[in-house]
């Protein structure tokens, strides 16, 4: 059994703002060839995610809020914003799904905020097909 303390919780937020990209991920699953990849990613103001999506090979996204908030955005393939949410505990949105042909990508608002993040694996790095060149 794993269990995610808030001291876990507090070392990867240490790591995060320690790191370069101001974000780091805690894996729950084991191995990268796993058929589900469960992790928490502690983000930090000033991380830049670039505007992509899991189409090549189709893979939906969920992200369940565990603590701060950030601002999800849905675009257009001509890179306009097609949706924006807050995701907090205050916003009342806690979790969503990205479909896999969804651009998409995130703003974080809050220091420490931390997602638990779950797609399919295995794990593949992006192809240079799903990163939105604007």
């Amino acid at each position: 059994m794993k269990i995610i303390s808030q001291q876990i919780l507090d070392d990867v937020h240490a790591q995060a703002k320690a790191s370069p990209r101001l974000r780091m991920n805690y894996n729950l699953h084991e191995t990268m060839d796993e058929s589900v990849h469960k992790l928490v990613n502690s983000l930090q103001p000033g991380t830049v995610m670039p505007i992509h999506r899991h189409l090549h090979p189709p893979k939906k996204e969920t992200f369940v809020m565990l603590s701060g908030a950030l601002r999800l955005e849905i675009y257009n393939d001509d890179g306009s914003v097609r949706e924006s949410h807050i995701l907090s505990r205050e916003s009342g949105n806690l979790v969503a799904e990205i479909l896999p042909d969804e651009w998409h990508s995130f703003t974080v608002l809050e220091p420490d905020t931390a997602i638990l993040e779950i797609k399919p694996g295995p794990y593949l790095p992006f192809q240079d097909i799903d990163l939105l060149k604007i």
